[in-house]
């Protein structure tokens, strides 16, 4: 089963507090929609330090697909979680964990959503035979005392960083001037979200979401193979979560973010049609080839032409949903609602 669920789970919900975004869909969205605010290239190479800090200290977080294994099949998975997860405004950490960690309506109706395409379309498909899965029964396996310390050592040094960033935060009173103090609040701001990015990374390696087996394991009901403790994972994030989003949503508990000018929270209740289309579409992507946005990034280091392929065409997605998206309100009434780009 799924090992180091408390990492992911407890640096879920530190990383809420202190950042703008712990979801690379969010990320990816808005630079596809040309938002190219410095800190999300700051969070992108965060994941990437994160990536290769991975490959060095625990090179078995990444999984090479099977030759065998199609590129069209990879690059049809890629551009369906692209469309989905724009439709939808959220993915696995945006809705199934952060949002449902807010106790939102709209994220449990998309979660409930994705995980049900997600389990028929890798069932219907047999996705964990196509990742050439053992059939074998899968086995409780508990961490070695060596990977639950790399695990707390991470876990540790990465909530120190924050603390000492944050110490230096209120230090910065002795500034000479508003606009220097304006310049080392965005550094720190910068710096924040380039260690998020890279702990976020090497969470999703630790706990074994960056391996497609082990999400095609679960999805694919009646496999041999089947493996249940994906859901082990998620739960875990959302339980530690939901003691940080509900600290600051019902008991006030921090104002904002350390490092940034408010909490991006999504207000959005709609449950609508396109929302659901948008679950079904993603977790039809997700379902094809064990792979969302976030464990894509992490993987893109191995140069692994499924992965790379699968990346271009999710961003071709959400490109192309932006623009559908337009072109509808333009031919339409032209008076409706605009949406946030981030509701979820």
């Amino acid at each position: 089963m799924a090992k180091h669920v408390c990492i992911l789970s407890l640096l879920s919900a530190f990383l809420s507090l202190v950042c703008c975004s712990v979801s690379a869909k969010m990320v990816l969205r808005g630079l596809v929609a040309g938002d190219l605010a410095s800190w999300r290239f700051a969070f992108l190479a965060g994941m990437a330090l994160g990536s290769a800090t991975l490959a060095a200290i625990l090179p078995g977080a990444f999984e090479v697909l099977p030759q065998a294994f199609p590129v069209w099949r990879a690059v049809l998975a890629g551009l369906l979680v692209g469309v989905g997860s724009a439709m939808g405004n959220g993915c696995t950490s945006g809705h199934g964990i952060c949002g449902s960690a807010r106790l939102s309506p709209r994220s449990f109706a998309y979660t409930a959503t994705f995980m049900a395409s997600g389990m028929l379309t890798a069932t219907a498909t047999g996705s964990a035979a196509a990742l050439n899965i053992a059939p074998l029964p899968a086995a409780l396996v508990m961490p070695k005392v060596a990977e639950a310390q790399l695990a707390a050592v991470i876990a540790a040094a990465g909530i120190a960083t924050f603390a000492a960033l944050a110490a230096v935060q209120r230090l910065m009173g002795a500034a000479d001037s508003k606009q220097q103090k304006l310049q080392q609040f965005r550094g720190l701001e910068l710096a924040s979200e380039l260690l998020a990015g890279c702990i976020f990374a090497l969470g999703l390696g630790l706990s074994g979401m960056s391996r497609p087996s082990k999400v095609a394991g679960f999805l694919t009901l009646g496999a041999p193979s089947w493996d249940p403790s994906l859901p082990f994972v998620m739960a875990g994030a959302v339980a530690v979560a939901m003691v940080a989003y509900q600290g600051v949503m019902r008991f006030r508990m921090m104002a904002k973010p350390l490092f940034c000018p408010t909490f991006q929270i999504p207000t959005s209740s709609v449950i609508d049609l396109k929302l659901l289309a948008g679950g079904v579409i993603f977790g039809a992507g997700w379902g094809l080839a064990g792979i969302c946005p976030g464990p894509a990034l992490v993987g893109a280091l191995t140069g692994d032409p499924h992965v790379l392929g699968y990346i271009a065409a999710m961003v071709g997605g959400m490109f192309l949903q932006g623009r559908l998206e337009a072109l509808v309100a333009r031919v339409g009434s032209g008076g409706g609602r605009s949406t946030k780009s981030m509701s979820t």
